[in-house]
């Protein structure tokens, strides 16, 4: 399960930033991404993540927090149960893809997902870590 809510809306700062919380459930990760428009820091405020960025491995838990820069592909792994973060993007403007997200227990299809993603300026570059697989045993390439 994947829940998303923005908390902080881009026209509430003068679109200067969003803040978005998730809680997704290991297996659930969003695909591997890059953002043409927004930097994008993550605190964890539960549980153990561990980011992809460009190559490089940040293994993030409870309190602690990565930098995700625009233009670098990044991804993650929770390899907690579950993990709850808040992701905020500056400028803001992704927010309007969480409302996009299908509200139900079905994944977005591919198509839909790659579609949706690019009107906001992420590029899809790669399926999510899936399955399980630790963040140990996967390639992130650079």
């Amino acid at each position: 399960m994947d829940r998303a809510s923005v908390l902080v809306a881009g026209e509430h700062t003068h679109g200067s930033l969003a803040i978005i919380e998730r809680t997704v459930q290991r297996g659930g990760e969003a695909p591997r991404h890059l953002h043409t428009r927004e930097d994008e820091v993550v605190y964890v405020l539960d549980g153990h993540v561990s980011f992809h960025v460009a190559g490089t491995k940040l293994d993030l838990r409870t309190g602690m927090s990565a930098v995700l820069p625009r233009g670098r592909e990044h991804f993650y792994c929770v390899e907690s149960e579950r993990a709850r973060m808040l992701h905020i993007f500056a400028p803001a403007g992704l927010e309007g893809y969480v409302a996009e997200w299908p509200d139900s227990e079905e994944p977005a299809g591919v198509e839909q997902l790659v579609t949706t993603a690019a009107r906001y300026g992420v590029e899809i570059t790669g399926p999510p870590p899936g399955d399980g697989v630790s963040a140990e045993r996967l390639e992130v390439s650079a």
